[in-house]
């Protein structure tokens, strides 16, 4: 069984400014250093390997759960593009308005971004690693895996895990997408869209089923402490 921690970033300094964020950030707000620290200190669960974004707000997220304890050591934690946000393209850095997103238009592709039915082929491929290293044993890719999954495959190759508990440091946009993914495979029984708040933990647990398939359930969603504002009553 895999016990899989989703965890959002805290908030960003681009998302005070209601700017699409890219690569070139300046990552976390005083206020999100804060969310994240906060939870990660309330959490008891032993995380034994961590797969994070290669952004600058989502390591910076992992270096405050680190800071409270909360991380595997070095060599299981692995930097990984394949679970980052959702690229907007020619839209980043400019803001929210300016982009004309339709929920309902899954295949719109801002130029030089990604449109959300690529995220969820990104999403596909993580699942895909995960239950295949560590549900099936798996300890190398195959001759047709993309070279993001090939390089998971390489970097995870000496992990040894006990309790199989990991998490993801990602980003709204990958989670929504996680979560359409399940939905579509009937792994999620959801009736209401799930948003993911910033430094916010979304529990899942993945296990094998007798005909060697997978099966997801879900835990928790939006696990978090109160503290979304600098001051409240």
């Amino acid at each position: 069984m895999i016990n899989l921690y989703v965890f959002r970033h805290g908030q960003s300094i681009y998302q005070c400014l209601r700017v699409i964020s890219g690569l070139h950030e300046f990552g976390l707000s005083a206020l999100g250093k804060y969310q994240t620290y906060n939870l990660a200190s309330r959490t008891d669960v032993d995380f034994e390997i961590a797969y994070i974004s290669d952004t600058k707000r989502t390591i910076e997220t992992f270096e405050m759960l680190k800071l409270a304890g909360k991380m595997p050591s070095e060599e299981n934690c692995i930097f990984t593009p394949l679970i980052r946000e959702k690229c907007q393209g020619d839209f980043i850095m400019q803001e929210f308005k300016a982009f004309p997103d339709d929920p309902n238009k899954r295949n719109f592709t801002p130029k030089n971004g990604e449109s959300w039915e690529d995220v969820q082929v990104r999403v596909s491929k993580t699942f895909d690693f995960l239950v295949r290293r560590y549900l099936y044993l798996q300890k190398e890719a195959k001759q047709d895996d993309d070279e993001l999954v090939k390089a998971l495959f390489q970097q995870s190759e000496h992990i040894e895990s006990k309790k199989n508990n990991i998490i993801l440091v990602t980003h709204y946009g990958f989670i929504k997408e996680i979560v359409q993914y399940l939905k579509k495979a009937d792994q999620l029984q959801l009736e209401q869209p799930y948003f993911a708040q910033n430094a916010t933990l979304f529990t899942l647990q993945l296990f094998l089923k007798e005909n060697e398939s997978w099966q997801a359930k879900i835990i928790s969603l939006n696990s978090y402490t109160r503290q979304y504002r600098p001051f409240m009553d």
